[in-house]
């Protein structure tokens, strides 16, 4: 077991939250930079496996792929909050855990489109928050609950039956399910610390592998002609 320090009260909410997306708090580098850079170089040490076998920041377009603020590549929101890293990959792209884990749901959105939720219970906060990842946008999940099993977990509050996913699981592979670009395959990475019943803590998956922290290109842009100029920018 990983116990690492509570980040309820370095944490804020996510800033300019989508209506129908669901609350999170983030890091609060602006006051607590220090703690922050000490909690990721802990998560760096763990060595996490890459969902895509190779490195990820290779696959993570500049414009809007990064953590933090950005042009939503598809509703061309200007200084919405990614949550998460975006991957752009090849259509049937393998999608791999990033830690062995527990199976928490896997199933569809609206938003993330088919998606799989993997809980590490073996990293934790002194308050009993534990470390998940998300994996979204795939074409279909590769684990799931039966019918069965589906009935069991929400008798049991999402307790049992516990479905442990090795290292090695094919969660799913890259597609265009949900709110993604057209033609772009790729996956949506999210890392967060959840606990029952409170608001999740997502932190930068990309600060897991790297010591550097990286700002969208787009993070500022709010004029609709600069907006237009980088999304219909042709990119390799």
């Amino acid at each position: 077991m990983i116990i690492i320090p509570s980040l309820i009260k370095k944490s804020i909410p996510r800033p300019n939250r989508p209506q129908f997306e669901e609350s999170y708090l983030v890091p609060d580098k602006e006051n607590n930079k220090d703690f922050w850079n000490q909690i990721y170089a802990h998560i760096l040490s763990l060595k996490l496996q890459s969902p895509v076998e190779q490195a990820i920041k290779k696959y993570i377009n500049s414009d809007f792929g990064y953590f933090g603020f950005r042009v939503h590549p598809v509703t061309r929101e200007s200084r919405y909050f990614h949550a998460g890293v975006s991957l752009d990959l090849v259509s049937g792209h393998n999608i791999y855990p990033v830690l062995p884990g527990v199976l928490e749901y896997s199933g569809y959105g609206a938003i993330n489109g088919y998606y799989v939720l993997l809980s590490h219970p073996e990293i934790q906060t002194q308050d009993g928050y534990i470390l998940h990842s998300m994996y979204c946008h795939l074409k279909k999940p590769l684990v799931k609950f039966n019918s069965y099993e589906k009935m069991l977990r929400e008798i049991s509050l999402g307790s049992y039956p516990l479905r442990p996913i090795n290292i090695k699981t094919i969660l799913g592979v890259a597609s265009t399910t949900g709110v993604s670009r057209e033609n772009k395959p790729g996956i949506y990475l999210q890392f967060s610390f959840r606990k029952f019943d409170t608001t999740p803590i997502v932190i930068d998956p990309l600060r897991a592998y790297l010591k550097k922290t990286y700002q969208n290109t787009s993070a500022d842009i709010v004029d609709q002609k600069s907006i237009d100029k980088i999304l219909n920018k042709k990119t390799s």
